[in-house]
């Protein structure tokens, strides 16, 4: 976040650095023209299909794609955790967990539940079924559903991933509110201040 360590979805948007982030993506499409000229109205289809076509040459997803990418590409695609931008990292740690509901009937049966789905293999098992990957060190080694260096490039990602707030309004912010706000941004539509404001009102609300 250009060297602040302080800015959140939910603390420092509005700040100068906080907008200088926006900016800073804005620009990389606006004056760098490092993005697709089809960059502000690609949805998760045309991101993907851009890069297998060789079109682009990097992307952001998660392990989901892997699979897809080395039947299109070979040996030709790899992965990597995010590079580090003033000083420090951050990337996006999932949004599927288990959880004990404060109202369950039987918490205790819940937590057995849990901890029976996160130990060594059944862990595997589980996101054998899921297409996820293992939460348990010894069943992520030992993986082979996904190609190992996308695996290596998931678990070196784990000391910076970080969970999205967890909040009704991540949702919006998810499927509505940034695609729209940074959809206008790289337009030209509304500037990188009010891109952030609106993010900050919805979580401000």
């Amino acid at each position: 976040m250009l060297g602040s360590e302080d800015i959140s979805l939910t603390e420092g948007l509005i700040s100068e650095e906080g907008v200088a982030g926006t900016q800073f993506v804005a620009d990389l499409f606006q004056k760098d023209g490092v993005f697709p000229p089809s960059a502000p109205n690609d949805g998760f289809q045309e991101i993907i299909s851009a890069f297998k076509a060789g079109k682009t040459a990097m992307t952001i997803h998660h392990i989901g794609s892997a699979n897809g990418m080395v039947e299109s590409l070979g040996d030709n695609v790899s992965a990597a955790p995010v590079p580090e931008c003033g000083g420090g990292r951050w990337t996006a740690f999932g949004d599927e967990s288990t959880a004990v509901l404060s109202n369950a009937e039987n918490p205790e049966a819940a937590w057995k539940w849990i901890s029976f789905l996160s130990s060594a293999d059944h862990n595997a098992k589980f996101n054998e079924a899921t297409g996820q990957l293992p939460t348990v060190k010894a069943d992520s080694e030992s993986w082979v559903l996904h190609p190992q260096r996308f695996v290596r490039a998931t678990t070196e990602s784990l000391p910076f991933a970080q969970m999205l707030p967890n909040t009704m309004e991540t949702a919006d912010f998810v499927n509505t509110v940034w695609p729209t706000a940074m959809q206008r941004v790289l337009l030209g539509d509304i500037t990188a201040e009010e891109m952030n404001a609106e993010i900050d009102k919805l979580y401000g609300d």
